[in-house]
């Protein structure tokens, strides 16, 4: 099949983002939304201790350096 240049924008267009992508994957991994993970990354809320155990794991960082502003709000 042959696709026009600007089918082929809009097919890229179309691809979720790098960021959309970690979100998602994060979202799995927790049982969380996608809206949730959100605003754990504005700050707006910050996840408990199960989900940034599951987080770190699976980045494979330290616990405590994912959300060192949690630290600051308790």
């Amino acid at each position: 099949m042959s696709y026009s240049f600007k089918e082929l924008y809009q097919l890229e267009k179309k691809k979720p983002t790098a960021g959309q992508i970690f979100i998602e994957r994060i979202a799995e991994i927790t049982c969380r939304q996608p809206a949730t993970i959100r605003m754990w990354l504005n700050g707006t809320q910050f996840p408990n201790d199960t989900a940034i155990k599951a987080i770190a794991k699976e980045l494979n960082v330290e616990e405590e350096s994912l959300f060192p502003d949690k630290k600051a709000t308790l």
